[in-house]
């Protein structure tokens, strides 16, 4: 995921929701995951989001968290 606009957003899904805060330009991994989400910032909400064809990155070990992961470093 590719953010073209800062935001705050709560996602929710699997009976849990976390509150996301994302500045303009940031790059994160977002494993596959179902969910839906709620702007609760001021500004509209603007993402692109890079599908990959190929198996992600390892097994995982139990579901997905929800939202996109921080960067490694």
């Amino acid at each position: 995921m590719i953010t073209a606009s800062s935001f705050h957003r709560r996602l929710h899904a699997r009976g849990t929701s976390v509150d996301v805060e994302l500045p303009e330009g940031a790059v994160r991994w977002l494993p596959s995951q179902n969910h839906h989400g709620e702007n609760t910032g001021t500004t509209a909400t603007h993402a692109f989001f890079v599908e990959l064809k190929e198996p992600g990155p390892g097994p995982a070990a139990g579901p997905a968290p929800l939202g996109p992961a921080a960067p490694e470093g």
